[in-house]
């Protein structure tokens, strides 16, 4: 029974999967997805019995796979209510950030020497991809475009643990915190601002402008001033 789990939560590659990938991982997959898509909600709580009889699996691999989600910073366990779905911390938000765009301007300023001219047409195209996203506001597409458009340099930038470090980060809240933006006209409009960003760090790659890349990144790009759409409808500004 649970074989058959496995293949319908991998999806069309399931056989192959079946080589590299355990239950617990893809039940692991399942939930992240349930929470970063927002259909399961902050603060809700999370049932075990549900998912062991949507899923047909046993117990165990989901339980695994909540311990890591929690221990990720996606879930949290309380005292005889089992596990619920961490509010987003707009003061976490804020630091986290912070923390990336130093990251990512680091990533660029190694990168700027390796990127070759492959790689500039293919930005290039992906932020002419993103427009044509938001035109049809389209925001999961978009999310797709943007991820690989900063992989384009930081997967260049010739440090893996500082690649690691980056795609841990961004993990954590990036795409959740814009499916929970409820002003839709507001936030295509962010997401327009944003790609004309993307647009201005080419031309620094193209200078070869190791340090305006570091810093556009850093102090404009990652400015959590300039990133209003991370409010979601579950916080408030109080804390700002």
């Amino acid at each position: 029974m649970e074989v058959a789990c496995l293949l319908k939560l991998a999806g069309k590659k399931g056989e192959k999967m079946l080589n590299y990938k355990s239950l617990k991982e893809l039940v692991y997959e399942y939930l992240y997805k349930e929470i970063n898509t927002g259909r399961l909600k902050p603060m809700e709580k999370i049932n075990e019995n549900q998912i062991c009889k949507d899923l047909n699996v046993s117990r165990t691999p989901i339980r695994e796979a909540l311990i890591q989600l929690e221990n990720e910073g996606y879930i949290e366990r309380l005292l005889r209510r089992g596990f619920i779905v961490k509010e987003i911390n707009q003061g976490k938000i804020r630091e986290i950030y912070e923390i990336i765009g130093c990251l990512e301007g680091m990533a660029a300023f190694y990168a700027v020497k390796r990127l070759k001219p492959a790689h500039l047409s293919s930005m290039k195209h992906l932020t002419e991809r993103m427009d044509d996203s938001i035109e049809k506001k389209n925001i999961h597409q978009y999310f797709e475009l943007q991820r690989d458009f900063h992989d384009k340099y930081i997967s260049n930038c010739g440090n893996k643990e500082l690649i690691s470090l980056i795609k841990s980060l961004k993990k954590r809240f990036i795409k959740k915190a814009y499916f929970r933006h409820e002003n839709k006209e507001f936030l295509f409009k962010t997401l327009k601002n944003n790609n004309k960003q993307h647009k201005e760090l080419i031309h620094f790659f193209e200078k070869k402008d190791k340090k305006g890349a570091e810093t556009y990144l850093r102090d404009v790009h990652w400015n959590f001033a300039n990133a209003n759409l991370i409010v979601s409808p579950f916080q408030t500004l109080d804390n700002f």
